[in-house]
């Protein structure tokens, strides 16, 4: 009669085997996970405009003084809305970069609109989802 394993050792070998598979499947989903997803989380951020003296225009520039709150922003943009419209988009000259709580000033390159022709400003982040309300400039 040929003899066969035990049900002991039967059942720590799929003990065993099944420890080894949960492991592997979690290795894969961090790694997965790790590079599937954007590094930094945006949940919960805002900007907001530190005092209502901004946004102003400055020497054909646009300028504001904005609060990052909960969240590191940086990559600012200047949304302009025209009178006519049209939105035209401008980066932030400093390349500011904000952790929570902390407070800069971003602004555009020398534009060649005319401020009579802006009708509002929106502060636009590296968060799609984190920016200001369209403001009229001060």
């Amino acid at each position: 009669m040929a003899k066969g394993i035990s049900p002991l050792v039967a059942t720590v070998l799929l003990i065993a085997i099944t420890m080894a598979i949960a492991a592997i499947l979690a290795n894969w989903a961090t790694t997965y996970t790790e590079n599937a997803l954007p590094s930094t989380s945006c949940v919960g951020g805002t900007v907001r405009f530190v005092s209502s003296d901004y946004p102003k225009w400055e020497n054909s520039r646009i300028v504001a003084v904005i609060e990052a709150r909960y969240v590191t922003l940086n990559k600012f943009k200047f949304a302009v809305l025209m009178n006519d419209d049209t939105v035209n988009t401008y980066n932030d000259v400093n390349n500011l970069e904000l952790e929570p709580g902390t407070i800069g000033t971003i602004k555009t390159d020398t534009l060649s609109i005319s401020e009579s022709n802006v009708k509002a400003v929106q502060i636009l982040t590296s968060c799609s989802d984190v920016k200001t309300d369209l403001t009229a400039l001060k």
